[in-house]
């Protein structure tokens, strides 16, 4: 699988709102750099444990649906690919989320070993 491939699994995963799914494509020792200063899961996040227990769980906490994302960039050069996109869903309490923005994913052996996220 490319990078890209990764990169676009990682998204399908993410609007299906398969936890188990988006783990699979990360590498143990993965690191998410979560660059956006207003989101209270900002910060970074170090290991698949980590990013599960607080980031991705949390997430799928306020987003129970999934976040469907709608790519409208995508550049990949060999494992590194950058993303401009909309995230989309419906949080716990009914009000609809939609954001903006660019994720930069480090990918090798077909695993995603870095993610940096800001918002656009």
């Amino acid at each position: 699988m490319t990078a890209r491939d990764v990169v676009h699994a990682f998204y399908a995963a993410g609007a299906a709102g398969d936890l188990a799914a988006l783990m699979a494509l990360f590498d143990l020792n993965a690191v998410w750099d979560n660059r956006i200063d207003d989101n209270p899961l900002g910060g970074r996040f170090e290991g698949l444990q980590d990013i599960r227990e607080k980031l991705l769980e949390p997430l799928f906490e306020y987003l129970p649906q999934g976040i469907e994302t709608e790519v409208e960039r995508i550049i990949s050069n060999s494992g590194t690919v950058v993303c401009l996109n909309t995230g989309r869903g419906d949080t716990v309490d009914g009000q609809r989320f939609e954001k903006r923005y660019v994720h930069v994913f480090d990918c090798a052996d077909g695993l995603i070993v870095g993610v940096t996220e800001f918002r656009s």
